[in-house]
């Protein structure tokens, strides 16, 4: 890009773009993300890394893509480099008429050297996210929300599902063998107990799971029957996301915090008299912004099966006392 050219889009796409879902806004997705503790490291750094299993994330919810693109910039580093034909091929092949997105690397009309390609790159993945959603409407459009995105570049990180929870994490658990291979988690989901168990079965010990819920009541209907089915996992944390503004005419992102409008102008009363004209300075919070964001999330751990969940915080043994 020439270097005073348009500059490239940022996060403010996901806000403007076209949605069939409501949006998880950047400001929330920017702090799931940093709860997901990610840490990639690049090809060729670590070579226990390198021989490892891939670094696998769950994402139960895929809606528009908002948090599928958020996640896929965070894992972007730790995979090999995709070359550029291989690039150019997927962003510029069309979709294959009716497509159900049972899995996404088929979703493109593609040559079958091209498509071979695809699957070796895919192969060779250190980290991956899968997002799943029971419509495939929404998993078409995110996966368009994310190819869009900067010529798709953290595209090749994410695979798109559409399905069950229960079938798809099924037949990965018969792949392996029963052998936990997740990682990371996070559960959009309205009734997040009906699924959560297989997925807990798949994550790994010491894995994180994250649920994202509208009221605080779901996150303690979830912690009663986490505690009632005795669920291998111990709640870490659970915090309030705080509503941030967006304009309706798309200027900002909603980044997070509260908007100010910071200028220097001309009164209106001297703008008609001569001689000189003092500029003074506005400070003031933008006002009649649409209200964005905000809800519940809880970070739990999965402890190792042997762990005895009798263990209670500090807190917890004083109420039972």
């Amino acid at each position: 890009m020439a270097p005073h050219g348009p500059p490239a889009p940022g996060i403010s796409y996901i806000i403007n773009s076209e949605r069939l879902a409501t949006p998880i806004y950047p400001n929330d997705a920017n702090t799931i993300v940093s709860l997901l503790d990610l840490n990639p490291s690049r090809p060729g750094e670590d070579d226990q890394g390198d021989s490892d299993p891939p670094f696998e994330i769950f994402e139960a919810g895929t809606g528009m893509g908002s948090l599928t693109l958020h996640i896929a910039r965070a894992l972007y580093a730790a995979n090999p480099t995709f070359p550029a034909p291989l690039r150019r091929t997927l962003i510029s092949s069309p979709f294959k008429p009716h497509y159900d997105f049972t899995a996404s690397r088929g979703c493109l009309e593609v040559s079958p050297e091209d498509q071979s390609a695809f699957d070796a790159y895919a192969s060779s993945r250190r980290a991956i996210l899968h997002t799943l959603d029971h419509n495939t409407k929404h998993a078409r459009a995110a996966y368009k929300l994310v190819r869009n995105f900067r010529r798709a570049q953290y595209l090749p990180a994410v695979d798109f599902h559409v399905g069950s929870i229960d079938e798809f994490l099924s037949r990965r658990l018969e792949q392996t063998g029963g052998r936990p291979f997740l990682s990371r988690a996070i559960l959009d989901l309205p009734s997040a107990h009906e699924n959560a168990e297989l997925v807990i079965k798949a994550l790994h010990p010491n894995g994180l799971l994250i649920l994202f819920k509208p009221s605080i009541s779901q996150i303690a209907d979830f912690q009663a029957w986490s505690a009632e089915t005795k669920q291998p996992v111990r709640t870490e944390k659970v915090i309030e996301l705080y509503a941030t503004t967006a304009s309706e005419g798309g200027v900002h992102d909603s980044s997070g915090g509260r908007h100010w409008d910071v200028k220097t102008v001309v009164p209106r009363a001297q703008q008609g008299e001569d001689g000189n004209k003092k500029p003074v300075q506005v400070m003031r919070p933008r006002v009649g912004e649409r209200v964005a964001g905000g809800g519940f999330l809880a970070v739990l751990r999965r402890w190792p099966v042997s762990e005895e969940l009798a263990q209670v915080s500090p807190e917890e043994a004083e109420t039972e006392e």
